[in-house]
């Protein structure tokens, strides 16, 4: 047995999560049986469901909820992390970014999609101008994981960084994971409100 569940909208399942999860609970609409959830640490809600933001208020106070997408927007990822989520994802991910949201999710992260982070990146590096100077980090980062904290944080991707800096996406990984270490942070997000 999983220690996943899904609610579900009537005609929605995806092959990707029983690839990813096993055998979740599934829950399709109308049937909200919280009381079943004894054994999943984590619940993932798809938001065609017209209850889906009073079942992430009522779940988010014991278990870790994502909330799941057709269609991806800025204003229902808002809602969803307003209302306890802890991420939010396409419905028809690949069971690959399903185990890795619900890893980052249990993790303590937050998990979202990264075309939404990085336009999400691009209107708090905005609305949020920054402080902050290689001065203020010199005891902490190398003058490198600075220059690819301050790209991310103008919400380009591993990539565009990469292609910026002439350094591989692998090295921007490892300058993330090392400054997320350093900082005492868990994300990108965490990131931007930190610089």
């Amino acid at each position: 047995m999983s220690n996943v569940a899904i609610f579900t909208a009537p005609g929605f399942t995806a092959s990707s999560w029983n690839t990813a999860f096993g055998k979740p609970q599934l829950h399709v609409y109308p049937d909200a049986d919280i009381q079943a959830l004894d054994a999943c640490d984590v619940v993932l809600i798809h938001s065609a469901r017209s209850d889906w933001t009073m079942l992430v208020k009522q779940l988010q106070q014991s278990k870790l909820v994502l909330v799941i997408s057709q269609q991806l927007a800025l204003v229902e990822l808002q809602v969803a992390l307003s209302s306890g989520a802890k991420g939010y994802l396409d419905a028809g991910s690949n069971s690959v970014n399903f185990i890795q949201a619900v890893a980052a999710i249990r993790n303590g992260a937050l998990w979202i999609p990264a075309a939404l982070l990085n336009q999400l990146n691009r209107f708090l590096s905005k609305a949020i101008p920054s402080k902050t100077t290689w001065q203020t980090f010199a005891g902490q980062l190398s003058k490198r994981e600075f220059e690819v904290a301050s790209l991310v944080r103008q919400g380009l991707s591993n990539k565009a960084v990469a292609e910026r800096l002439f350094i591989t996406e692998r090295t921007v990984k490892q300058h993330l994971t090392a400054t997320f270490a350093k900082l005492g942070i868990k994300d990108r997000l965490q990131l931007i409100m930190l610089l």
